[in-house]
């Protein structure tokens, strides 16, 4: 078993996650690295600062093109957009590894195509053969949007769940829009035909690149990266929207676990204050010191795991947007930022377009650390985040106990 202090495990983890020293140039070369060392980008459709996926390597490259992104997306299709963590764009690389997801209601859905009931869904999937690259408000009948909290029209529904099966995927966006397409025209062909492996070699193999991904990790850490094992993996053949039976299968992560370290891909792993035991890979090398100084969105898979930011760096942390306003702590769309190993404090930003403005809407210090280390790193990385984002200026409101240091050093 292997020994870690809480420091080497920060350093180890916020390492693993891609940050570090950053590129003089950032390039697509270094984006293309990125995405294979940390193998997910979160999209979200929040846009307060910047879409969540193009902040993401932001944070770990600095001042990158943001058209390389899209550009490895949907050009190179060396991306894809698929349910990693919750939706993800992921390495082409690891397309057989989630087929075992897209499959699970591939049968049903076929079948369901060809009966009177699935005529809707059989169309629908004509079309978009016929026409796609499409929308669902591009359907000849998508219906109009619902009034529930997603507000999805039929149409809307039935692409996404031909997108979850696999049947279609996403070939580009108009403006978050989703664009769906047949796979074969999407998704590579050496992809598409790659091996697939079955369901739990799958998991474990996606088990080991969040392992790679975080360093070190307890097993929910590891399982919570891809949602292994998670509601959806261990739902049945028919999607549950369709079928009374809402049981599902039973949890098989502790076993894929113990399997991964009987073979020894899997080491057991002691964390100094950490209740459960971790899991880290062989041959971990723990970097003696890390330099970073980033702000990362609320989708940044380096604080995805609420328990994890909190054993890792004892930050308390909750997204705030869904907060009325009044009972709001820190702000809507509040921003770690790393400096170093540690998360020093966390600020509300937002990009105001028309006035061509970088807004730091309240700037909190984390407790415990020094304010005097803190502002200057933030005061250059608001700097390169104006740049990047072309924005004029800097506005820091008061806001926060670091807001008037804050501003006088920007």
């Amino acid at each position: 078993m292997i020994t870690l202090s809480a420091a080497e495990a920060r350093r180890l983890a916020v390492a693993s996650q891609g940050f570090g020293a950053r590129p003089a140039k950032p390039a697509i070369e270094h984006l293309r690295q990125l995405a294979s060392r940390i193998h997910a980008f979160q999209i979200d459709s929040v846009n307060v600062l910047a879409r969540a996926h193009y902040v993401s390597p932001f944070a770990r490259l600095g001042a990158y093109p943001v058209s390389a992104l899209d550009q490895l997306a949907y050009e190179k299709r060396e991306l894809f957009e698929y349910w990693g963590h919750a939706a993800c764009l992921l390495p082409v690389s690891l397309y057989p590894l989630f087929r075992y997801r897209m499959d699970k209601h591939r049968e049903w859905t076929e079948k369901f195509m060809r009966s009177p009931r699935g005529a809707y869904m059989a169309k629908a999937y004509a079309e978009v053969a016929e026409r796609g690259p499409i929308s669902a408000s591009e359907l000849s009948n998508g219906g109009k949007r619902s009034g529930n909290w997603w507000g999805w029209s039929i149409g809307k529904k039935t692409m996404e769940h031909l997108f979850d099966t696999g049947l279609v995927a996403i070939a580009n966006r108009r403006g978050f829009e989703r664009l769906y397409d047949l796979p074969e025209r999407v998704i590579p062909k050496a992809a598409r035909e790659a091996p697939v492996p079955n369901r739990e070699a799958a998991m474990k193999e996606l088990i080991l690149l969040s392992a790679r991904a975080q360093g070190v990790g307890t097993a929910e850490d590891l399982r919570t990266y891809f949602y292994i094992d998670g509601w959806s993996d261990r739902g049945g053949p028919v999607p549950w929207r369709w079928t009374r039976q809402r049981g599902r299968t039973k949890p098989i992560a502790s076993r894929l676990f113990a399997e991964l370290v009987e073979s020894g891909k899997l080491v057991p792993t002691k964390v100094a204050g950490w209740k459960e035991i971790a899991y880290s890979l062989p041959g971990l090398k723990v970097p003696k010191a890390v330099e970073a100084a980033a702000f990362v969105t609320p989708f940044d898979s380096l604080v995805w795991d609420r328990a994890r930011l909190k054993r890792l760096f004892g930050m308390d942390y909750t997204i705030e947007i869904y907060t009325p306003m009044a009972k709001r702590k820190y702000g809507y769309y509040v921003f770690p930022f790393v400096l170093g190993d540690k998360i020093v404090a966390r600020c509300d930003l937002k990009a105001d377009r028309e006035r061509g403005t970088l807004m730091v809407r309240s700037a909190h210090l984390e407790p415990g650390h020094d304010a005097r280390r803190a502002i200057p790193a933030m005061a250059r990385e608001l700097e390169t985040m104006r740049n990047w984002l072309e924005l004029e200026s800097i506005e820091v409101a008061s806001r926060g106990a670091l807001g008037a240091k804050l501003r006088r050093a920007v």
